[in-house]
């Protein structure tokens, strides 16, 4: 199956000091998505990143990128963008410079161009526009700011022609406006170019809506994975009751087609999960017919949050 894959992680432990890092790391990122790694601060997400870069050792697993092992990727065909954390910028040199010392040592050209096989290489001007810092171009590297040293490192990964890009943090410290250029710049690159990306965030928000396929981390491990979609799908959406005759409102949801698990009190109201298969007509019907006293029916939509706090509470 790894053939088919941009890039896989199977059963990655680390030990760093004869510390435990990552406990059972696995991920697996198909050619053309736009996966995200997500996690808190500190779970394992830039270690395990690390380790796929081949820039960390580890002391059990597989690792791979399209196929060749992390230990071997100087024999790597398909050319790849690094964009870590930090940044690593020279703050001696001005971030055009950065860029075009990156292209001097990675043998690319400083313009754009077009190979014998029809593929568009990135040169300096492309890149900074894409991301949004034409006009940043000769401020030194100590005089990016925090979100603009991380648009700098994903300008620096877009060189060339790479076909993925494993990008660490890219949103950390960006405004509002540089969170949706990105993620719409990620979003194109996949759809259009069918560039692999794979990008790790905290931010769970802002990557719900872009991202086919995530994985979740927590204290080292790979807590789930799967299409975003269905996680969402299965994790059911939030539905709050406020109403008179408790034990009536209890009674008709414990007994309604799609809720998941018993409803809690919560807030003055009740709480419960709900799938697909959940009628909220015909609930509230059942709810005003036995004279509950309706006064709030909310159906909030499932997030990643919820994905994620289900996940810590299952393997708690």
């Amino acid at each position: 199956m790894s053939d088919t894959l941009a890039a896989s992680i199977s059963g990655l432990h680390v030990r760093l000091g004869g510390r435990p890092i990552l406990k059972g790391v696995d991920l697996a990122v198909g050619r053309g998505e736009l996966y995200g790694l997500l996690g808190r601060n500190g779970a394992g997400k830039t270690t395990a990143m690390r380790c796929l870069l081949g820039f960390l050792p580890f002391q059990q697993g597989k690792v791979e990128m399209f196929g060749v092992s992390a230990t071997r990727l100087s024999r790597l065909p398909q050319a790849y963008g690094i964009g870590l954390d930090p940044p690593g910028m020279d703050d001696s040199l001005t971030l055009r410079q950065n860029l075009e010392v990156a292209c001097i040592r990675g043998g690319l050209s400083r313009q754009n161009h077009t190979d014998s096989q029809g593929r568009v290489h990135r040169g300096v001007d492309d890149v900074l526009d894409l991301v949004g810092l034409s006009h940043r171009q000769h401020n030194r590297g100590d005089r990016l700011s925090h979100g603009q040293g991380r648009r700098a490192a994903v300008a620096r990964a877009l060189l060339g022609a790479p076909e993925l890009l494993v990008l660490d943090e890219p949103l950390s410290g960006l405004d509002p406006e540089g969170v949706e250029r990105l993620l719409d710049l990620f979003r194109t690159l996949c759809q259009d170019l069918g560039v692999t990306v794979i990008l790790s965030s905290h931010h769970l928000r802002e990557v719900e809506h872009v991202c086919d396929r995530v994985g979740i981390i927590e204290d080292g491990e790979t807590l789930l994975e799967g299409e975003v979609a269905s996680l969402l799908a299965a994790s059911g959406d939030r539905l709050r009751i406020e109403a008179g005759q408790a034990d009536r409102v209890r009674e008709i949801l414990s007994s309604a087609t799609g809720v998941v698990g018993p409803p809690e009190q919560r807030h003055g109201g009740f709480e419960v999960r709900v799938q697909e298969s959940f009628d909220p007509v015909a609930t509230l019907q059942k709810l005003v017919d036995a004279g509950a006293e309706v006064s709030a029916f909310e159906r909030e939509r499932a997030s990643l949050i919820d994905v994620f706090h289900q996940a810590l509470e299952q393997a708690s």
